[in-house]
């Protein structure tokens, strides 16, 4: 008698197991309240991210086409300083150290006039870009700041 009570119990406690899995299984109907009205229809548009904002990522793009044209100038520079390298290389005897090219360079103003032309204006193109790049970032970090002053009286 006891070995059926137990086995009884044991069956109902299986049953029990497996109506609880498929009643706790099963997914309820999401519940879609209706959306609130919008409070003023002239309000601004909150953007969560910044790569949502159109005005940020049209400031972006605007720094980068600022940097590129200053990189596409520094790039044209080096071309031309690898050319008066390769001459003055060729000046050299075989198996010149980059040392004596430079010096090779710098000390021939009159048969290589355009070397300090050259190495003017890429110092000139380095602070540009240089400047280039701090106005972004001054320009994002003054972005974020104010974002997060919004987000602060927003809270009060």
């Amino acid at each position: 008698m006891k070995r059926k009570i137990d086995s009884l119990v044991a069956l109902v406690g299986a049953v029990l197991c497996v109506c609880a899995c498929l009643v706790g299984c099963e997914r309820k109907a999401a519940v879609s309240p209706e959306p609130p009205a919008p409070a003023m229809t002239n309000a601004p548009k909150k953007v969560a991210a910044r790569a949502d904002d159109a005005a940020y990522q049209a400031q972006l793009k605007d720094h980068i086409a600022a940097q590129r044209s200053v990189n596409v100038a520094r790039e044209k520079i080096l071309a031309r300083m690898e050319q008066l390298r390769e001459r003055a290389r060729k000046a050299l005897p075989e198996g010149a150290t980059d040392e004596q090219v430079k010096a090779e360079l710098e000390g021939n103003p009159r048969k290589y006039p355009a070397w300090g032309e050259l190495v003017a204006a890429l110092a000139k193109n380095q602070e540009e870009l240089e400047n280039k790049k701090a106005s972004a970032q001054a320009a994002i970090r003054h972005r974020i700041l104010r974002e997060a002053a919004e987000q602060t009286s927003a809270k009060k």
